[in-house]
């Protein structure tokens, strides 16, 4: 009796681990300073079929003088967006993971999601005064950010995060059908040595600013290609590299060439000596 009594508590102590481990915890974030629509550029992105139908995209900004990444989302008809902080990829756990909310929504059921709308939405200064929830919650080892709606909603959606570092962006692949990375300017990607991006990219152009920018496209990808990676560099970096891999081909050019006159001199020398050795024993042969 007393063994199966044992037996049963062993198994609820498990059945209690086993389920605490799957409850996640949920914890509000709130934003004391309201968002500045200025600090993004929205863009509408329309069906590459022609039809100048708008479809969901996110675009990412990394800034190349500081830890931070502005992202804006172009969202249809959606209720809840999810958000991946830069500390599932090493970034530091920042207490608001999160900062310069903006929404540019309109409620679905109220707004015809076609391109003069999303224009519309582009030139507004003003934010959208809408109830949402913000939360933050482990899932599997990963931080995730829920921005939930009371209702579907359409528009631009903007925040900007931290980075764990400058010059090596990382994210998670984000539900839209276009996703894009924009390089900031003076800066590249696409050297096999110094940084490309991963997977490849659907197209890959230069915008009106000079600035490098990768596409990708969902319905394109592999399943299995879950995080989006671009390493970016300094234009100048390639020249400099170069120069590096020059400066250290001379540098082994002239060791090699110092350590072949070194060893001619040394065998001169050397010959030197075995003949005044030569001339020695001559003399001391004749003294004889």
């Amino acid at each position: 009796m007393k063994m199966r009594t044992k037996a049963l508590f062993a198994l609820l102590a498990l059945l209690v681990v086993f389920v605490s481990g799957c409850i996640e915890e949920t914890e509000e974030i709130v934003l004391d300073e309201p968002g500045n629509a200025s600090s993004y550029e929205f863009e509408v992105f329309v069906d590459e079929g022609g039809t100048g139908v708008p479809v969901n995209a996110t675009t990412y900004y990394p800034l190349g003088n500081s830890m931070e990444v502005r992202v804006v989302h172009m969202v249809i008809d959606v209720s809840k967006l999810e958000i991946f902080p830069t500390e599932s990829f090493g970034g530091s756990p920042d207490k608001v993971p999160i900062e310069n909310l903006v929404l540019l929504v309109e409620p679905a059921n109220a707004t015809e999601a076609d391109q003069d709308t999303f224009l519309d939405f582009s030139e507004r200064s003003e934010l959208s005064d809408l109830n949402y929830t913000l939360t933050s919650e482990n899932r599997r080892n990963m931080k995730v950010i829920n921005l939930d709606f009371e209702e579907n909603v359409t528009g631009f959606i903007a925040y900007t995060l931290k980075m764990p570092g400058t010059l090596n962006f990382a994210v998670m692949r984000p539900e839209s059908e276009f996703i894009r990375v924009v390089i900031p300017e003076g800066y590249a990607s696409g050297n096999r040595i110094l940084g490309i991006p991963r997977p490849e990219p659907y197209s890959t152009e230069e915008d009106e600013l000079g600035r490098q920018t990768y596409l990708w496209i969902a319905s394109e990808m592999d399943d299995r290609e879950q995080t989006i990676q671009v390493k970016y560099y300094r234009e100048s970096s390639p020249l400099y590299f170069l120069a590096a891999i020059v400066a250290l081909l001379f540098g082994g050019v002239m060791v090699f060439v110092h350590y072949s006159r070194s060893k001619k001199e040394l065998l001169q020398v050397r010959e030197i000596f075995e003949l005044e050795k030569e001339y020695e024993e001559k003399g001391k042969r004749k003294r004889k």
